[in-house]
């Protein structure tokens, strides 16, 4: 059973680790060993910390183990990322964390989620309803990660 919830600072090393796995699992299948090793350069739990501040976080659980978490943010309009532990990808979990983030934005009489998805991630967004509007490229410190710019129109 997966499990949704806000996260709190004690996950933020769990979140972390996962975040690596999936940079350096998933994401290095679609992006260059140059792009991989600059944009694990970027992570690090003092990051995502101080992103707690102004963006929510959520995390996917199952059996107390995180297996999933996401970060948007209701007043910028946008989902900044989603993400799966490589091992429990097509279970839903990816799904579920969506669902509640699109209920939130909902909840707030919302009527527009935006997002940069990485390439690799484009097809699961579009599942979830989005569309492609642009190409872009996402600036790092020491490298540029090429995205496509997505939206999506909440229905009433």
């Amino acid at each position: 059973m997966i499990s949704i919830r806000k996260a709190e600072t004690d996950d933020v090393s769990a979140i972390w680790k996962l975040h690596r796995k999936v940079v350096s699992e998933v994401n290095s299948l679609v992006y260059s060993p140059d792009v991989i090793m600059g944009w694990l350069g970027e992570l690090s739990e003092g990051s995502i910390k101080r992103q707690f501040q102004n963006s929510i976080w959520l995390v996917a659980e199952i059996g107390g183990s995180i297996v999933g978490f996401g970060q948007y943010s209701v007043k910028d309009g946008q989902i900044y990322q989603i993400n799966v532990d490589p091992a429990r990808m097509g279970r839903n979990v990816g799904r579920r964390l969506y669902d509640y983030i699109e209920s939130d934005f909902r909840d707030n009489g919302k009527k527009k989620i935006c997002l940069n998805s990485t390439l690799n991630a484009a097809g699961f967004y579009q599942k979830m309803g989005f569309e492609g509007v642009q190409e872009m490229n996402f600036r790092l410190s020491t490298q540029s990660v090429k995205m496509i710019r997505m939206e999506k129109f909440l229905q009433a």
